[in-house]
């Protein structure tokens, strides 16, 4: 593929993705990119597909009318990598689409931690640094939706997968030179569990703007609040907050943690502060009063199976004094081993690895293991 200038094939019809699904099974791999948007909707709104194959770059329309069920078919069921940059978003997006991932995937984002190349770096930054290619970002807020593209949305978007296919080779050959392809291919594991893009409903109030500021028996009525939301959020497909603000939400979880202070739950009471609430149920007494209820047996049940905040340990000041020396030395080894230090672990997973030094985690497993053995286990 000519590098600078692609040949740009455009995907509105079937019979042109048709033609794409035969590339894309040519092709040894698959850079892809996707534009979205979802300002207004729960799921995002997919607005063009940018796939580039060993001789083009395919734009695809879904706003066309397109049947893409077939390319996403074709997409999770090749068995050679689907090239991605920071590609948490479109493996969501495919997950929601096609309701599985590609069994292989490379981000090169990732290799290029591994690497020690840059921490969280831009795809243009990479593309400049790697290839000496200047991408114009100018395009990344624009309105994917509208139609016609104009030449500058258009241009963005080849430009945003084009290069891919020059870096993965490049970051491929790296990675074998420096040993680390199966370093990449268990971060890659990671990435790729499901789970990560769906928690379940009844850890959503972990995400709800203020929530330090309740106590357990107001955590545990926010988190059926925040269930409720999401589930009445996902079904009618818009944003959460456009179904019910996190601060009217937080503010009824203080409410009622306020009255059991005073009083035994009651779904009656609490159906009553749910109506004076800023509350989407508005009319819906039936709905209302199923909810309060839902809410009075939590709190009437045994304390200790209220959620919590999860907190960093609080350590004695000879510990600090350790995460400081053990951190410092982390650095160094990052710098050593010339990989992006964050990749190697972050200063949160070395505080809850000395505070509970027995306990499984990422530290102490895989790839990490025998590089970070002799600091961790280090009695000075």
């Amino acid at each position: 593929m000519n590098h600078e200038q692609p040949q740009v094939r455009f995907v509105t019809r079937d019979e042109e993705l048709v033609r794409l699904i035969e590339a894309m099974r040519a092709s040894d791999y698959l850079p892809l990119d996707t534009e979205f948007v979802r300002e207004r909707t729960y799921f995002p709104q997919l607005a063009l597909l940018q796939v580039a194959t060993t001789d083009a770059v395919w734009l695809v329309d879904p706003v066309a009318g397109l049947d893409l069920a077939p390319f996403w078919q074709e997409l999770v069921g090749r068995e050679t990598p689907v090239i991605l940059h920071a590609g948490d978003q479109d493996l969501d997006l495919i997950l929601t689409a096609a309701g599985r991932l590609p069994p292989r995937v490379f981000d090169t984002q990732i290799a290029a931690e591994l690497l020690g190349i840059g921490g969280q770096m831009s795809y243009a930054a990479l593309a400049e640094a790697l290839l000496g290619i200047r991408l114009d970002k100018g395009e990344t807020r624009s309105n994917w939706l509208a139609r016609p593209l104009s030449q500058t949305q258009i241009d963005y978007a080849v430009q945003d997968v084009a290069q891919l296919h020059a870096l993965y080779p490049l970051l491929e050959r790296r990675l074998e030179e420096a040993g680390r392809l199966d370093w990449m291919a268990e971060e890659t594991a990671r990435q790729l569990d499901p789970a990560r893009f769906s928690p379940p409903d009844e850890r959503r109030w972990q995400k709800v703007r203020g929530v330090q500021t309740l106590n357990r028996a107001g955590l545990a009525a926010l988190r059926i609040l925040a269930a409720w939301r999401e589930r009445l959020a996902r079904e009618q497909d818009r944003p959460r907050r456009w179904v019910w603000g996190d601060q009217a939400m937080l503010d009824l979880a203080h409410a009622i943690a306020r009255r059991l202070a005073d009083s035994p739950p009651d779904a009656e009471g609490i159906d009553g502060q749910i109506a004076r609430a800023r509350s989407p149920l508005g009319g819906d007494a039936a709905a209302r009063r199923a909810l309060a209820e839902e809410i009075a047996t939590a709190l009437a049940g045994d304390p200790s199976g209220w959620p919590s905040l999860p907190r960093p340990p609080a350590l004695p000041p000879a510990q600090r004094e350790l995460v400081k020396s053990r951190q410092s030395q982390l650095a160094a080894l990052a710098d050593e081993q010339a990989i992006s230090p964050s990749r190697l672990a972050t200063s949160a997973e070395l505080k809850q690895h000395l505070a509970n030094p027995d306990r499984p985690s990422r530290l102490t497993q895989g790839w990490r293991a025998p590089l970070l053995a002799p600091i961790l286990q280090a009695t000075d």
